[in-house]
């Protein structure tokens, strides 16, 4: 388990101010865990051979994946695997929320359309068209997101790049002063 670089405790603590507190527990915990071993070409090469001919691996002579073992992140790498993993997380988190968006927009187009006198599903016009909102609950309250929040989202992600590339020159000393 790696070492915790002191200087990720301004992203960390950053992270909890801004709500993101599973954020800045992915973090610390990806951190501790390090960087996960690649398996051997060889290796590779062996487990699609055998799912191609949907044979099992012999008892012996046949290579296995076996997961090794993590290498830790060295403290001066940190910060910058630090901020490549926040910015890939929220993307991530962004694109999640607009797919469960576009999912309950499905949801909500085909269940509250209003029915005409005939009792039949009427077009509803643009402006009666419901929208629909993600409501998270959780021990502080209710957050609510919608397209809106999700595109705001996605048009502050370059300031963000910003922000974490010049905290990464920060931190690692590369900043001009």
């Amino acid at each position: 388990m790696a070492i915790l670089n002191p200087r990720l405790l301004e992203l960390v603590e950053t992270l909890v101010v801004a709500r993101l507190d599973w954020l800045a527990f992915e973090l610390i915990e990806g951190v501790q865990v390090g960087r996960p071993s690649e398996e051997s070409e060889e290796a590779l090469a062996a487990a699609r051979e055998s799912i191609r001919s949907n044979t099992r691996p012999k008892e012996r002579g046949e290579p296995r994946a076996i997961a090794g073992e993590a290498k830790p992140i060295p403290p001066d790498e940190q910060s910058e695997w630090a901020a490549a993993y926040v910015e890939k997380r929220l993307g991530e988190a962004l694109n999640q929320l607009q797919a469960s968006i576009d999912t309950l927009d499905l949801v909500v187009d085909k269940t509250t359309e209003p029915l005409d006198r005939a009792g039949t599903m009427a077009e509803p016009t643009d402006a009666s068209k419901p929208s629909a909102v993600a409501v998270l609950l959780d021990l502080e309250g209710e957050q609510t997101s919608g397209r809106e929040d999700v595109a705001g989202g996605r048009e502050s992600l370059p300031a963000l790049q910003a922000a974490l590339a010049e905290w990464t020159a920060q931190s690692t000393g590369q900043a001009k002063t």
